[in-house]
């Protein structure tokens, strides 16, 4: 029994340690590629002089390979880690408090939130806070779960009444932008799509150590509360008779979620697919344990959503191919593939 245990936590620390293994390999392929051409030796010849302080003369070849390297390839795969992570772990933590397969980071009206506050911002010129880019979709990213919280102890406190609170915020949102975005031209409109659709293409490291401390924080925190999580998938009544204040947990876990989804969606757009597909994966692979499902799927989330940037990068030098999309139609076969593969039950 012991050496069956063993044997068990040892297959979860391989698919951990693998994810992180091409992470790294998704690293070294992914900065390579772009629109500028940088030879391979001479990539990580920029890194090495980068990182032991030469000065380029200003304009040079040189000076050019340092700032496509550094400025903008560096940031949008340390964005997409981030990202990966971020969106991951918050959906299967949904997965956990609502004990939902279908729940997800956006369930709760997040994303229709940043694409109201995206689109007063481009349509109409409306700023909020006009020292921070992107305020205006983080704060309207979390305007949904702060009416939750309000709405939420005067009701029954249920997960389903969680559920239609953000569908019905999500479809009054999606309205008002809808009216906003009919009055626009047509340069503006595709703007806001460009954002809609998700993508890295224009994130700079100051985007960078905000979603860096959002999503840290908020995962260290989340991994803390990972046997409540466990216990919680059990029901509401099961997690109450053994201690878990399940209302606290859930409105906490659905705060700590909702920043670190906004500040991801805010610079990057809604990125789909991550937050609802990756923890089913996760799960069919290596279980249900929340203490195992939480690092491995920031592993998985981050491996896979680098993936899908490097090959949208590969696709198209003019990221005319959103990451989203890619996501998609990489995800949803292996899914499909996964649940024909593996028949055990994971929502057990």
């Amino acid at each position: 029994m012991k050496a069956q245990y063993q044997s068990h936590i040892l297959r979860k620390i391989l698919f951990i340690a693998l994810c992180v293994i091409f992470v790294l390999i998704a690293i070294v392929v992914s900065i390579n590629i772009g629109a500028y051409e940088i030879s391979f030796t001479d990539v990580y010849k920029t890194i090495i002089d980068h990182i032991l302080g030469v000065e380029f003369e200003p304009y040079s070849k040189e000076w050019y390979d340092d700032e496509i390297v550094w400025n903008t390839r560096m940031p949008r795969i340390s964005f997409a880690i981030l990202a990966g992570i971020g969106l991951a772990i918050s959906g299967a933590t949904m997965q956990s408090i609502m004990k939902n397969p279908l729940a997800e980071p956006y369930t709760t009206g997040v994303s229709s939130g940043a694409y109201f506050g995206v689109a007063i911002s481009m349509v109409l010129g409306f700023t909020m806070l006009p020292v921070l880019s992107g305020a205006e979709a983080f704060i309207f990213a979390l305007v949904p779960v702060a009416v939750i919280l309000i709405i939420l102890p005067r009701s029954n406190n249920s997960v389903a009444t969680i559920i239609l609170i953000g569908t019905a915020l999500s479809y009054m949102f999606n309205a008002f932008t809808t009216l906003i975005l009919v009055s626009t031209d047509a340069d503006t409109l595709a703007n806001v799509y460009r954002w809609q659709v998700g993508s890295f293409a224009n994130v700079h490291w100051d985007d960078v150590y905000v979603v860096a401390a959002a999503v840290i924080i908020g995962t260290i925190i989340i991994y803390l509360l990972s046997n409540r999580l466990n216990i919680m998938m059990m029901g509401d009544q099961s997690a109450q008779s053994l201690g878990v204040n399940v209302k606290t947990l859930r409105l906490a876990c659905m705060v700590i979620m909702a920043i670190m989804v906004a500040a991801i969606v805010t610079f990057s757009g809604i990125i789909g697919f991550i937050g609802l597909i990756c923890p089913h994966i996760v799960r069919l692979i290596i279980g249900s344990d929340n203490r195992f499902v939480i690092p491995a799927g920031c592993a998985f989330g981050a491996a896979f959503l680098l993936f899908a940037d490097t090959l949208s990068k590969w696709l198209s030098g003019l990221d005319s191919v959103p990451v989203g999309a890619v996501c998609s139609l990489i995800g949803a076969p292996l899914f499909l593939m996964l649940l024909m593969t593996n028949r055990r039950q994971i929502w057990r």
